[in-house]
């Protein structure tokens, strides 16, 4: 009797492992679903925002702009000589860093950074869906 209550506690482990195993691709399968329907999405709006610029694009054109300035009779055309100004470069500004001291995390810090990530995950999630 020893033996096999050994051998049933071995097959309830096995057992519970691959349930464990198919849960992880099933879960993986699912998130591959949800990030596919979202680069869809993602394209789908890429394209919509490649056509506005284009439309804008159109409209800025002098030649539009200057049938629209006939049309109104506001007395306006387009410059013939382009002028040039050259602004001068702005220096950059740098702001020095102060160095921290290199300590060992402490224990609260691991596990709060540890909490963060899944938290952080939790929230990405939670955009997706709107």
């Amino acid at each position: 009797m020893k033996g096999s209550g050994k051998i049933l506690v071995a097959i309830a482990g096995l057992t519970c492992l691959m349930l464990f195993y198919v849960h992880l691709q099933i879960a993986a399968v699912l998130v591959s679903f949800d990030i596919h329907k979202s680069s869809k999405v993602c394209a789908e709006k890429q394209e919509i925002l490649e056509r506005f610029k284009y439309k804008v694009e159109q409209l800025r054109a002098p030649r539009l702009l200057e049938e629209k300035m006939k049309k109104r009779e506001l007395g306006l055309s387009l410059p013939n000589k382009i002028l040039v100004v050259e602004v001068p470069p702005v220096p950059e500004f740098v702001v020095p860093v102060a160095r921290e001291s290199k300590q060992a995390p402490s224990f609260s810090s691991a596990v709060s950074s540890f909490l963060g990530r899944w938290i952080q995950t939790a929230q990405a999630k939670t955009d997706l869906s709107s």
